[in-house]
């Protein structure tokens, strides 16, 4: 099957014609999980989409493997985790239900289940203290491969104590185990604490020699040097997974972004093309591409096209993405000299977010600055008015409400 798809990649790309090259993109985009060379190789590509908040990919990914791996419960699981990230909680509890006690992901599933329940608008008392008793004398088992995966979702559930706990047991009950070190690695990197964060990359480098195609560590050591401002390591680094790990397309989107990061703008355009002709659906790539367009060629009306056509991808590549939405709007409205036209599409990149999470005063606070800045000053004062109802702590709405009301020419009730 491997070759198969490796060769319907290799016809794909020499198709000519602007619908045939789409055509391919789209194909190539969708096989991506598909041609992960192993079980580890597919699970570094949910991991890395899960790692970006990207989770309709994580569905989709997950998905897609389960064609070739027919109710394998680890790929069942990633995909409830997609589900329920996406904010669909009812749906994401009838998945996890159904494979609760499955080998291999029984702990996590609880863990998720017990989350899940918690932020249904009506809590199931009884069952999460069920659950909460199920997590206890799960984590009394000597299950290595539940244990992995609770580590992995701790992490990605900003739970970095409970994360490093599980990966432990792991280590203890098997110190081979595939990718332990890895993960090990990075639930010290996203931890927060710079300490721990130093460590990781001596981690990585043992998950490397454990097995040099790990390629988990590698994007770990990435990350690691580019937050160490080694913006130019990290890049030499990553055209070593474009070599060694051709399989795995949104290295090349990464690649764009340490590119832009290092000032290359030409290269990094360049990148996100060779990305986008890989995966018509890389958003990152088009991200960058709008980037470039209003920041470094200042051509606002092709910028708008494009944001047109990201607006479209991101209704079936990440429809229910409220963050990835708000911070569009937040960057575009920025970049984009005041353009009528792309603060229009900026506040409905907006008000989609608060569609979603209606009960962010964030998202809010977001969509009453683009009004701000499309010059709708009674408009935007009602919007950061209704943000600090959401969240009365919101001062960012607050000075927000005082600027509307001293560009309004209201300077006795702004003084107020």
């Amino acid at each position: 099957p491997k070759l198969v798809l490796l060769q319907q990649q290799h016809q794909l790309l020499r198709l000519t014609g602007e619908e045939a090259r789409a055509e391919a993109a789209s194909a190539l985009g969708r096989m991506s999980a598909l041609l992960a060379p192993d079980s580890l190789a597919l699970h570094t590509l949910i991991h890395y989409y899960a790692r970006k908040k990207l989770y309709h990919h994580v569905h989709t990914a997950a998905t897609q493997a389960l064609q070739k791996r027919a109710n394998d419960p680890t790929l069942l699981f990633w995909r409830a985790f997609g589900t329920w990230k996406e904010g669909k909680t009812q749906d994401a509890i009838r998945e996890f239900q159904s494979i609760r006690g499955k080998q291999g992901v029984q702990l996590p599933v609880l863990i998720c289940l017990k989350y899940a329940h918690e932020s249904a608008r009506s809590i199931d008392r009884e069952a999460v203290q069920e659950i909460k008793e199920d997590i206890f004398n799960e984590e009394k088992a000597n299950r290595e491969g539940s244990f992995f995966v609770a580590a992995a979702v701790s992490m990605l559930l900003g739970e970095a104590k409970k994360a490093r706990e599980y990966i432990g047991r792991v280590l203890e009950i098997m110190s081979t185990y595939p990718q332990a070190k890895s993960l090990q690695a990075w639930i010290e990197l996203t931890s927060g604490s710079d300490t721990k964060a130093r460590k990781s990359l001596e981690l990585f480098e043992q998950a490397q020699e454990a097995n040099k195609g790990d390629l988990d560590a590698v994007l770990g050591k990435v990350q690691y040097l580019e937050q160490q401002n080694k913006v130019r390591e990290a890049l030499d680094l990553l055209n070593t997974v474009l070599v060694n790990f051709g399989w795995f397309t949104p290295a090349v989107s990464e690649k764009a972004r340490l590119l832009l990061a290092l000032g290359e703008w030409e290269q990094a355009h360049d990148a996100s093309n060779r990305a986008l002709a890989l995966d018509a659906n890389n958003v990152d790539a088009l991200i960058l591409q709008i980037m470039h367009l209003l920041a470094k060629e200042s051509k606002y009306d092709t910028a708008r096209e494009r944001i047109a056509e990201l607006a479209d991808l991101l209704k079936d590549a990440e429809p229910l993405n409220a963050v990835l939405h708000v911070e569009l709007a937040a960057l575009f409205s920025r970049l984009c000299a005041r353009h009528s036209g792309i603060l229009v599409q900026c506040q409905e990149l907006a008000t989609k977010a608060t569609q979603i999470d209606a009960l962010s005063s964030d998202y809010m606070t977001e969509l009453a600055n683009v009004r701000l800045l499309m010059g709708q000053f009674e408009r935007a004062y009602t919007t950061f008015q209704e943000a600090t109802k959401l969240d009365e702590a919101n001062m960012t709405a607050l000075y927000g409400m005082i600027r509307c009301q001293v560009l309004l020419g209201q300077l006795d009730e702004a003084a107020g």
